[in-house]
């Protein structure tokens, strides 16, 4: 037959994770709210920026294909080699067309930008400034 026990008796007391007779250490319950609430904020920051860097990502990878499809569309007359820097220009029926020849030298044609033809295909705007 089972007998009702004293509230303040406890079968196996070194086993449970909360205080059991009146002489054990205050309880004291932990503050989840503000736990929540500072790691749902860390969470966010994290996030965002996350959320961030891959929109910069794409931007780039954005403006890499659209320079990538620009020179492809272009005319060109021979076979670019990879790592070397060429010229993409406009005449005055707006053809497009890529030259070796640098935007000093021509100053006839509208310089539409400088490339750099890289392993993976693709073409890389280049600052002129910096070559």
């Amino acid at each position: 037959m089972n007998k009702k026990k004293p509230d303040n008796v406890v079968d196996s007391p070194m086993t449970m994770p909360y205080p059991t007779n009146l002489a054990a250490p205050a309880f004291t319950v932990p503050d989840v709210l503000t736990y929540k609430s500072e790691h749902t904020k860390i969470a966010s920051n994290y996030l965002d920026s996350c959320f961030e860097e891959l929109k910069q990502q794409y931007i780039k990878l954005a403006k890499l294909a659209y320079d990538t499809q620009l020179v492809y569309n272009a005319k060109i007359s021979f076979i670019p080699i990879v790592g070397r820097i060429y010229h993409l220009y406009t005449n005055d029926d707006n053809v497009l067309f890529l030259s070796m020849i640098e935007p000093e030298n021509w100053q006839k044609m509208k310089h539409m930008g400088t490339f750099k033809y890289s392993t993976n295909t693709t073409w890389i705007r280049i600052d002129t400034e910096n070559i």
